[in-house]
């Protein structure tokens, strides 16, 4: 492991902008300068970053404000929104179950929920709103949910209204269970047919349904006995911060120079429970929790001799699972043209553009509030940024932060 590639050591495990005078920590230093350079600038109100190899936390700072009404500082331990990095740890669930044999990728979704076999296709006309729906030419397979290519999408010009009408909300669901959910999602079209484009869209969610099916367990009683209690997070789940929710840090975006908050806050009634487990975004986690689901990834399935996942299942993780597919336009900001999407993974390719300093084979994932990681298993890192931050700034703020880390290599 070249470990040795950092000018950091185990000894500045919990390094609080330590003014240290031994130059070596003159390049780690320079994240915490990024880091409070954004919040001096309204770029950020605060945020936990943690830096670790397979086996031991690297480096760790925590700046800002995790509430800037209250001007609470923020805490290594607050709890954050983490959206869409609920995908990748549902993504890990979905293998865990295809290692035991519960099925194949390849099996179409509607053998285990047959209330996707009559799923219809959306045919636009493009001159107009007007639209028809079609039968799927192919069945809907676990694979394409995995790697978002069954068509399921979060919004559209046709499907924005539909789900409108079916009072179908991904953020705030006000359904009684998942399963109810999922009967009004299963009368809903896709936009494409199946296997045919790379959409964006609810799949981890019907993935975290055909988890509670397989199982007869309910998504967060599985979650929590499989993956979280193995890897010691117990600060994460669907209702984690209830016992301490003034630890929950608040969300913004940038407004001309300022950061204003969000208004999509979670219910902060302490004795809410959520009722719809949204496998795609619905979990709630701390900086040290996520942090050892990411040392596990990077150690191909195995956080502290515990054996989560094989390292095949974290191989198919990795790799290229859409082909020839491109991203759409709409994503080349974000996860950059020419790389490629695993299962709930950008993976970083030898031709893809604005690679920055990444290597060949790391990959990431982000959340909508901007907690992001990138594991990079060349240089034997995963660094971690938790903060709270929407709206299309954040994009620059979380490339930044990734080039912030490559820069410490010597």
């Amino acid at each position: 492991m070249r470990r040795a590639l950092f000018l950091f050591t185990i000894a500045c495990s919990f390094y609080q902008s330590t003014e240290a005078q031994n130059p070596e920590f003159e390049n780690l230093r320079t994240i915490d300068t990024w880091l409070q350079s954004n919040i001096n600038d309204n770029n950020l109100s605060g945020a936990v970053i943690l830096i670790a190899d397979k086996d031991n936390i690297l480096y760790s700072t925590t700046k800002g404000k995790s509430n800037l009404e209250s001007q609470r500082d923020m805490e290594v331990n607050d709890y954050f929104k983490i959206a869409s990095l609920s995908k990748v740890i549902t993504t890990v669930a979905i293998m865990k179950l295809y290692e035991d044999g519960n099925f194949d990728l390849d099996d179409p979704i509607e053998l285990y929920l047959p209330i996707f076999k009559d799923t219809k296709v959306i045919i636009e006309d493009s001159s107009s709103e007007n639209y028809t729906l079609e039968s799927t030419e192919k069945k809907i397979t676990i694979r394409q949910l995995l790697n978002q290519t069954a068509g399921f999408a979060y919004d559209g010009p046709i499907i924005s209204k539909l789900y409108k009408e079916k009072s179908l909300s991904f953020s705030n669901p006000t359904h009684e269970s998942l399963s109810s959910f999922m009967k009004d999602l299963s009368s809903m079209p896709i936009v494409h047919q199946p296997g045919e484009k790379f959409t964006y869209g609810p799949s981890t969610d019907v993935l975290g349904y055909l988890i509670e099916v397989v199982t007869g367990q309910n998504l967060e009683i599985y979650l929590e006995q499989n993956i979280f209690e193995p890897l010691g997070m117990a600060s994460t789940g669907f209702d984690a911060h209830r016992q301490s929710i003034d630890k929950l840090v608040r969300a913004y975006s940038k407004k001309g120079d300022s950061l204003k908050g969000i208004n999509k806050e979670l219910d902060l009634k302490k004795e809410y429970k959520t009722k719809v487990f949204m496998a795609g975004s619905g979990l709630i986690s701390t900086a040290s929790d996520y942090i050892r689901f990411c040392q596990m990834l990077l150690n191909n399935g195995i956080y502290e001799d515990k054996r989560i996942l094989s390292r095949k299942s974290i191989e198919m993780m990795t790799t290229n699972q859409i082909g020839g597919i491109d991203y759409p336009k709409g994503f080349y900001p974000i996860l950059g043209k020419g790389n490629k999407f695993g299962f709930g993974l950008n993976i970083i390719t030898e031709n893809g553009a604005f690679n920055e300093f990444y290597s060949e084979g790391s990959y990431y994932w982000e959340g909508a509030y901007s907690t992001t990681f990138i594991i990079d298993p060349k240089e034997g890192f995963a660094a971690l940024m938790m903060t709270q931050l929407g709206g299309w700034h954040s994009l620059k703020v979380r490339k930044d932060f990734r080039k912030s880390v490559y820069k410490t290599l010597k």
